[in-house]
């Protein structure tokens, strides 16, 4: 068990760095490293399912200062279908890559820092130690920062510097939370706080990072500079899977270990995620880059998964985690598809396109599908998200249960808004074509969406039994 997590994580990390410093490698051989090492830890991933079942296990135990020893990760139901799907989502998007980038420079750092990403990301999702967990969240910090820059232009270098700058702020401000729980709670493993009291300013300074690197109201500045500046590929990567780690941490740290917090915290968290929600959906419905229209909705989504854990342990929690499944792979799948729009047609303005459904037939429907399940359509996997979110939060508060039906509706807005580009009559001298492999790539996650959302029954129970078992 302890040898799966290591090779998880340290093995694309590990084969990242390999891949920065031998920089003379053929194109070929780095390629197929790059994949292979994401489908090993996709398989590395299936195989810590298989050995755990339903039962949670701490694993390395590390003696810290002589004081306590302390278990380091945690490997359970939740933090493995977080990783399960990341691992899945990375692999289809290397994939891409593969077409996608090849006539660029710089693809040995690009596909080092990808995998130095997920290896991080990994370890995040498992990792039960806040100086562990903060550790992997400043590694793909990092690794967010370079690959925001990847152009190397003026205006990414600004973005990318933007980004690090905002999101190593708000991990400065988590770290000192976590000094302040250090001193109250004497430990650092979250398996040891079970029922803990803490000091609202280490909790309050704690929230302020994750709603940094989350992108959420009101540290969400950073997100649609970064893509504007990011290539398609780690456009996906960012609102999919990336800026989902301030959410894990909060499960992790706020909800796992049932910290004993004021009655008036879920309401905070429920309005800073709601208003994040409704300023963001409103913005994105004056922006014509499609990129920031996605930027913002990523925003405004993210602001609707924390109204759900707000609203935890219960069906908020479900909710959640329902959406944050949802909404990784369609966003990412939706900055793929665009990202083939922007390849074929070097244009971004919505005002700009019209008509390309027939020239890309396979992007236009997938893009669809993938745009209703973030609308919340049945039977897509994005509604029954949508709708417990909207549910958990009646039982609780009944305005932030309108503010969440009025975030949804705007969602239905802006996103019939930017479909616009696929609709009517193509503009003149603009033609999209389709790339196979791109298009593929795609479409497997329109499809996986659609499936999940078939076969959500199974899905709900087996969430349901995997929460009550993680449970601390």
């Amino acid at each position: 068990m302890t040898g799966l997590v290591a090779a998880a994580i340290l093995g694309p990390m590990g084969l990242g760095l390999i891949l920065l410093v031998a920089r003379r490698m053929p194109a070929g051989l780095r390629n197929f490293l790059a994949t292979f090492g994401t489908v090993a830890v996709g398989g590395l991933v299936a195989a810590l399912w298989v050995a755990t079942g339903n039962t949670p296990q701490s694993l390395w135990y590390f003696s810290f200062l002589k004081i306590q020893t302390s278990p380091m990760f945690l490997v359970d139901s939740v933090g493995l279908l977080f990783c399960a799907l990341f691992s899945f989502i990375w692999l289809l998007v290397t994939v891409y890559s593969l077409r996608y980038m090849q006539d660029y420079e710089h693809q040995h750092d690009y596909y080092s820092f990808l995998l130095i990403m997920l290896g991080s990301v990994i370890g995040l999702c498992l990792s039960q130690n806040l100086i562990l967990m903060y550790a992997f969240w400043e590694i793909a910090g990092v690794a967010t920062w370079r690959l925001v820059a990847f152009y190397r232009g003026e205006s990414e270098i600004k973005f990318a510097q933007k980004t690090i700058l905002l999101t190593f702020a708000g991990s400065v401000l988590m770290l000192v939370g976590f000094a302040m729980v250090f001193i109250e709670q004497y430990t650092l493993a979250v398996t040891y706080m079970p029922g803990g009291t803490w000091s609202i300013l280490s909790a309050l300074l704690i929230l302020a990072g994750m709603l940094t690197k989350s992108a959420s109201m009101p540290f969400y500045v950073w997100l649609p500079d970064a893509h504007t500046a990011a290539p398609s590929p780690m456009s996906a990567l960012l609102s999919g899977i990336v800026a989902k780690i301030g959410l894990i941490a909060y499960f992790r740290i706020f909800i796992q270990a049932q910290m004993v917090l004021p009655s008036w915290w879920p309401y905070l968290v429920a309005g800073l995620g709601l208003a994040g929600s409704l300023v963001a959906a409103g913005c994105a419905l004056r922006e014509k880059d499609y990129k920031r229209i996605l930027a913002l909705s990523t925003v405004s989504q993210l602001g609707y998964i924390f109204v759900g854990f707000a609203f935890a342990p219960g069906l908020g929690l479900s909710a959640a985690i329902i959406y944050l499944v949802a909404h990784s792979l369609a966003k990412a799948g939706l900055f793929l598809s665009l990202g083939e729009v922007e390849r074929a047609t070097r244009k971004r303005s919505i005002e700009d396109l019209s008509g390309l459904a027939r020239t890309m037939p396979v992007t236009a429907a997938s893009v669809a599908l993938l745009a209703l399940s973030i609308i919340g359509l049945p039977p897509l996997l994005g509604f029954f998200g949508k709708l417990y979110v909207v549910v958990a939060a009646l039982q609780a508060n009944m305005v932030v249960a309108v503010g969440a039906i009025v975030a949804a509706v705007m969602t239905v807005l802006y996103m019939l808004r930017m479909y616009h580009i696929f609709t009517g009559e193509p503009k003149s001298g603009i033609s999209g074509r389709e790339y196979p492999v791109m298009s593929a790539v795609v479409a497997v996650m329109a499809f996986v969406s659609v499936a999940l959302g078939l076969l959500f029954p199974l899905l709900s129970r087996f969430l349901e039994m995997g929460i009550n078992a993680s449970m601390l």
